[in-house]
């Protein structure tokens, strides 16, 4: 929780997930996370790929998570087998988040998840995934555009009453979009709260907003669209409050 501190704010920690590259040997955060939540007050922490056993202590060291986007999910951590188009993934990786994702759960933690994360969190949840969108449903938008992330290039139409609705304040929003999977069956205790205009699910929520996760990636638009500005300020309050 926030608290004061000899005069000083002490602000809501924010572990947001890094990504292992292998053929540099290193991790790394894309700096738009940072500067999202660094912007609505948040203190953002990176968390690496580590030991699956550290999860609980990981979680306990922060206010919230923020799972971030990257590969595609290995079907195995849902009992499916690749499927020739699937992209590159790392099955460690996947294992470690959605760990994560179960120990900020069990601490009652805020997780927001993005992109990719909208896949783990769906997997944790029970649910199954599109492996690969072209070859595995039949679309008529483009969800993997070649303008810059900072191009919003689809509608993303809005469930009225969802935590979604409540956060965004309208009924459609433009979403950029850069996935290769997609949600197929939705994990138990979630609900969609966003789709497409072809029907594709752009983000889903559990009962009370607590976990919330969406397909696109507002990092990118945060600074000139209010309406993704406003899911990072929706959850550091979250977060503070905690």
């Amino acid at each position: 929780k926030a608290t004061h501190k000899e005069g000083i704010s002490m602000k809501p920690r924010i572990g947001i997930m890094s990504r292992y590259l292998a053929k540099d040997n290193r991790f790394v955060t894309k700096a738009g996370y940072i500067y999202a939540i660094s912007a609505v007050g948040g203190l953002p922490i990176q968390i690496p790929i580590a030991d699956v056993a550290d999860v609980d202590a990981i979680a306990g060291m922060v206010d919230g998570i923020i799972i971030t986007g990257g590969a595609d999910v290995t079907p195995l951590v849902y009992g499916e087998q690749p499927v020739p188009a699937i992209g590159p993934t790392c099955g460690a990786n996947d294992r470690f988040e959605i760990a994560l994702i179960h120990a900020a759960l069990a601490k009652k933690k805020p997780v927001l998840v993005i992109c990719r994360g909208i896949q783990d969190i769906n997997v944790a949840y029970g649910g199954t995934l599109y492996q690969d969108n072209p070859s595995q449903i039949s679309r008529d938008i483009c969800h993997n555009q070649v303008a810059a992330g900072t191009e919003r290039t689809h509608s993303a139409a809005i469930e009225p009453g969802s935590y979604m609705h409540s956060i965004a304040k309208c009924d459609t929003m433009l979403v950029n979009s850069f996935h290769h999977q997609a949600l197929n069956t939705i994990g138990d205790g979630l609900k969609v709260s966003a789709r497409a205009m072809d029907g594709v699910v752009e983000a889903v929520e559990n009962a009370d907003g607590s976990v919330f996760a969406v397909q696109w990636h507002p990092e990118l638009l945060y600074a000139e669209n209010p309406e993704h500005r406003a899911i990072f300020e929706a959850f550091v309050k979250r977060c503070a409050a905690k």
